[in-house]
């Protein structure tokens, strides 16, 4: 439920709503730099953002958010991107990312919550949004019409419980990372029944396939594509702490999940969870930032071919066979494996994920 305080936040975050470039330019000036990356960022004691910055990670503008970010949508035509609020949250906020100018700070629905993620059409006619029934956990869909202000017009639902996050393949069906785990706040109560998968639908919400891993204390929950038909999932496990499953696994609809390879003291050094993925053609990238670390993968031999410490490792994008990664040090990494990573600063501290602008 959105509470009056609620409310009382997301007003003010619309009063002030106006972009906040980084360099002392007013919201007229043009920037130097072209906007090529999206992602939310800590600013300070409970002040968080949304930021646009150029190809080097490097902030152009800022918009302030309500509360702390997760994941951002880009919608694939016009210049708008939606912010989503960390799980269970309570808001979403649509701008202009040129402008810098928001658009629309929306509330969740009564007895909704936001999981933290979401994604546009390829169209770019809808915005497919993860959700919760509050009480429940049960896992929504919920559905928006771009063209008319971002109205909820459906939802879908019959999947399971605990969606995390939901990607739109190439032709248009949608992967949805189901964690399964019921929660109250961000306390699981269900760590003995949970029933994680991966499930697929068809944009009008038919389930057309749903597959799990063997240990169902890995709670799926991140997720990308190879741009074909390839989906990389990343896990966050629940069950002993002194067990070292793989976090990370590859499918294609109709098969198995693969998991991909490391030794078990190498899993450990991702302490339980995999954040950001990326993939190009013979590489995968995902990053850790509770285990401060990354690791890239051969996508034909399934094996990590490189594991290294990144403080707060969070986003990462590929730009053809280069990954770029981001942090919450404010240090952002170009790797085009084999050859060595180089490190930058950035003017950003960076939280949770990256959403490249096309």
């Amino acid at each position: 439920m959105v509470t009056d305080q609620n409310r009382r936040s997301l007003l003010k975050a619309a009063l002030f709503g106006a972009c906040a470039p980084v360099m002392p330019l007013g919201c007229a000036s043009q920037p130097a730099s072209k906007p090529a990356l999206i992602g939310c960022a800590i600013k300070g004691r409970d002040k968080f953002s949304a930021v646009i910055a150029d190809r080097n990670g490097q902030a152009i503008k800022q918009l302030p958010l309500p509360g702390r970010g997760h994941g951002v949508a880009v919608h694939p035509k016009l210049t708008q991107a939606t912010a989503f609020a960390r799980r269970p949250g309570t808001f979403l906020m649509v701008f202009d990312y040129q402008s810098g100018e928001m658009i629309q700070l929306r509330p969740a629905d009564d007895q909704r919550h936001y999981y933290g993620h979401g994604v546009y059409s390829n169209g770019g006619e809808w915005l497919y949004v993860t959700e919760g029934e509050r009480g429940t956990s049960r896992g929504i869909i919920g559905v928006y019409d771009v063209a008319h202000q971002y109205q909820k017009v459906a939802e879908f639902s019959g999947f399971g419980i605990g969606p995390h996050e939901v990607i739109v393949m190439p032709d248009d069906r949608l992967v949805i990372g189901v964690g399964g785990v019921h929660t109250n706040g961000r306390e699981p109560l269900n760590l003995d029944s949970m029933q994680p998968s991966l499930t697929y639908l068809t944009p009008n919400g038919t389930i057309l396939e749903q597959v799990a891993l063997p240990d169902h204390h890995l709670s799926i929950r991140h997720l990308a594509h190879d741009g074909s038909d390839t989906v990389l999932c990343g896990q966050q496990y629940r069950g002993k702490p002194e067990d070292y499953p793989s976090l990370l696994a590859m499918h294609t609809q109709g098969g198995a999940l693969k998991p991909l390879l490391a030794e078990p003291e190498q899993w450990a050094r991702f302490n339980h969870y995999i954040a950001s993925i990326a993939a190009n053609e013979q590489w995968i990238l995902a990053t850790s930032p509770r285990g401060s670390c990354y690791g890239i993968w051969s996508k034909q031999t399934g094996e990590l071919v490189e594991l290294a410490a990144l403080p707060d490792a969070s986003g990462v994008v590929a730009y053809g066979d280069e990954f770029q990664v981001s942090s919450g040090s404010a240090l952002v990494i170009n790797h085009r494996y084999p050859e060595r990573a180089v490190q930058h600063v950035s003017n950003v501290q960076w939280d949770n994920h990256w959403s490249p602008i096309a």
